[in-house]
């Protein structure tokens, strides 16, 4: 009984994962969203475009766009990036909130920011060092991970 369930259970989810496939589209940065080209023209204009994809969902489409160099952004449906991320050099000073900023220099001064992740719960960075910090809408460290 415990393989017939363990068979359904495993041919469900890669009947999900085969058909999550399906959902996702290589895209010019022309068919990104107004508000999502304008933010990469001005915080990324030197970067060399490698490719997007836009992911189609049930609550609106998410698109990802990758560089050559190993930086990463996520945008929602209306444009807004949610995740960006450097493979090797530090997030821009203007693309992180002034409280988390300030608290990363005086905590951890020789760290710099390779990836920010919000949501409309909380805002998680990651460190050079390898540590994560969460913080609330509100700049208040409520998580820590090394």
């Amino acid at each position: 009984m415990k393989k017939i369930l363990f068979a359904a259970v495993f041919a469900v989810a890669a009947l999900f994962t085969a058909r999550a496939d399906e959902n996702e589209r290589p895209i010019t940065l022309e068919q990104l969203p107004v508000p999502a080209q304008q933010f990469l023209k001005a915080n990324f204009p030197d970067l060399i475009f490698a490719y997007a994809i836009e992911e189609v969902g049930f609550f609106g489409n998410k698109y990802e766009v990758y560089y050559t160099d190993r930086t990463e952004v996520e945008f929602n449906s209306q444009g807004e990036w949610a995740k960006i991320e450097r493979a090797y050099t530090a997030l821009p000073d203007n693309l992180i909130p002034e409280k988390i900023l300030s608290f990363v220099r005086q905590h951890q001064p020789a760290a710099i920011i390779k990836s920010i992740d919000r949501d409309t719960r909380d805002i998680e960075i990651e460190l050079n060092t390898g540590i994560e910090l969460k913080f609330d809408l509100m700049y208040n460290l409520i998580g820590y991970d090394d």
